[in-house]
């Protein structure tokens, strides 16, 4: 009897090792996903079921240019990005989701991130969505604008609002080459 009993107690701490053992290597791939996705999630009020899926596939090769200056291959004038935002059914018609942009990087640096524009569901930086469904597609369009310093505007003829840096040819040394990365902030406001 105490040796059915011996192997009943194996056979449960078994289990309970192979419990233990999925659940953390579960919870290590999707931290793991959310940190190389770099999507931040923000809630407001009392935490909630708020799942983001990235639907891009591995980065390509191509190269972001500003508008008119995609002239070799692998050149891009725009990126679309598309992620998945899901919600619990019970916040359906209660809730909508802001997706606004969070902070730019150029190589790691923050200098000439206004340069890097987003159009998030053709609504600007800043979007508010109907949560009309559980599951939502968020696309974003991702554009580099040319840097333009106050010399060239004036040399050029172009209006004076168009300058957003101060030496276009420091910029352009500085960005040429380099990976865009940025933040999106998903955040749920409820409904008016």
């Amino acid at each position: 009897m105490t040796g059915q009993r011996k192997v009943q107690l194996a056979i449960v701490a078994f289990l309970f090792i192979g419990l233990l053992f999925t659940t953390t290597s579960a919870f290590s791939y999707w931290r793991e996903v959310t940190v190389s996705n770099d999507v931040e999630v923000i809630t407001i009020g009392e935490p909630i079921d708020l799942l983001v899926t990235d639907l891009n596939t591995d980065p390509e090769t191509s190269r972001l240019v500003p508008s008119g200056y995609a002239l070799y291959v692998g050149d891009v004038e725009s990126q679309t990005l598309t992620y998945q935002v899901g919600v619990s059914r019970e916040l359906l018609n209660m809730v909508n989701l802001l997706v606004s942009k969070g902070e730019v990087l150029i190589g790691g640096d923050s200098t000439y991130g206004h340069l890097i524009q987003l159009d998030i569901m053709e609504m600007g930086e800043n979007a508010v969505l109907d949560l009309f469904n559980d599951v939502i597609t968020v696309t974003i369009v991702v554009t580099l604008l040319e840097p333009i310093d106050e010399a060239e505007a004036i040399e050029k003829g172009l209006d004076l609002s168009l300058v957003n840096v101060e030496d276009s040819v420091e910029a352009y040394n500085a960005i040429k080459g380099q990976t865009v990365s940025f933040e999106l902030l998903f955040e749920l406001t409820n409904k008016e």
